[in-house]
């Protein structure tokens, strides 16, 4: 039996490696195939199976935390849209969102499809925020975290939409302040490892018993890990624009400390221990791997290079990805270290 576990640890350390290996190099070739594929088997599914799109798509848009619609004229809170990442299950916002209802601010959420093409993503929500404009505040601030902030970025700056000019004619709401939060604004390499992102997504709402059959495909096919490639189509075309006009923008960046790259050390550690003298090398290999990825990669998925723009105030906070503005546990008390300089930037004048 002891064998056995020995071979599948070993089985398992080299398919891991080969996928790290051998995903980025197909990726890179076959990219834009890769697209169009994806995006033709979405739209298969979608036409054939319309009962569950229609269900998956009523999830989508600008939400009020709470389920309170604004009420014109008798809501004067300051309104805040928080909007979430690649691959997030829902409770990004779980400590954030709170601290700001508490402190008087209105919150709303905006959920989309996240796997699908972020320039998808970016049209419902410019659509989303016209609808918001008829009935709602005439100027807001925005949260976004991760591929969030891209998401927000491009609605803002791309040409055909002119929110500017939608804003000056009463047709959307002013945008006073951007806050991104760990957003990959030149991409993150750890994009094309998305999948193990989209498993835990899909066993969280499974778990929380509103999984929709479908549901990984019909939120999109993957697009979206694709854009965030580094020197991405996407990317490239959303980076050539210049910063939205008159938004008051700040990104929060996160760096892992010396405590969380010394994981890396007892995970190799307790792989020496338990596997035989035959399996170093490879051991070797991973932990090289893992070391390399982890100088410099800021908060585990986003370098801090990759988060910063030029002309924008940046703010580097210790933690993780996650970390930086949300709590692992409810019972924690921690206030992650993003939470304080958002309720600054929101509380100063635009």
């Amino acid at each position: 039996m002891k064998r056995i576990r020995k071979q599948l640890w070993i089985f398992l350390i080299v398919g891991v490696l080969a996928l790290l290996v051998g995903c980025p190099i197909v990726c890179d070739r076959y990219v834009e195939k890769d697209r169009e594929l994806r995006t033709q088997i979405r739209e298969i599914v979608r036409e054939k199976y319309p009962v569950e799109a229609d269900e998956i798509r009523s999830r989508y848009g600008i939400k009020p935390a709470g389920g309170k619609d604004y009420v014109p004229g008798r809501d004067n809170s300051s309104n805040v849209i928080l909007v979430h990442g690649l691959d997030d299950p829902g409770k990004v916002w779980m400590n954030l969102a709170p601290v700001l209802a508490e402190r008087g601010f209105r919150v709303w959420f905006f959920n989309y499809p996240n796997d699908q093409p972020i320039e998808e993503s970016a049209a419902l929500f410019h659509d989303e925020m016209a609808l918001m404009r008829q009935n709602g505040p005439e100027t807001l601030s925005i949260v976004a975290h991760s591929m969030g902030g891209l998401v927000t970025r491009d609605m803002l700056t791309r040409p055909e939409f002119d929110y500017s000019g939608k804003v000056a004619d009463g047709r959307a709401p002013k945008v006073s302040r951007l806050i991104m939060v760990g957003t990959p604004n030149h991409g993150s390499a750890l994009a094309r490892f998305r999948i193990f992102a989209e498993f835990r997504e899909q066993m969280v709402q499974l778990f929380r018993g509103d999984y929709v059959w479908l549901q990984s495909v019909l939120d999109g096919a993957g697009e979206a890990g694709l854009d965030l490639t580094p020197g991405s189509p996407f990317l490239k075309r959303l980076n050539s624009r210049p910063h939205p006009e008159d938004v008051s923008m700040v990104v929060i960046a996160g760096m892992m400390q010396g405590g969380e790259h010394s994981d890396i050390d007892t995970f190799i550690s307790d792989l020496k221990d338990k596997l035989p003298d035959t399996a170093q090398n490879t051991i070797d290999q991973l932990e090289n791997f893992m070391s390399s990825m982890a100088q410099g990669l800021g908060d585990g998925l986003v370098p801090v290079d990759s988060a910063k723009l030029d002309g924008v105030p940046l703010h580097i906070v210790p933690g993780t990805h996650l970390s930086i503005i949300r709590n692992i546990s409810k019972k924690s008390s921690r206030e992650p270290p993003a939470i304080p300089i958002i309720l600054e930037y929101l509380n100063s004048p635009s």
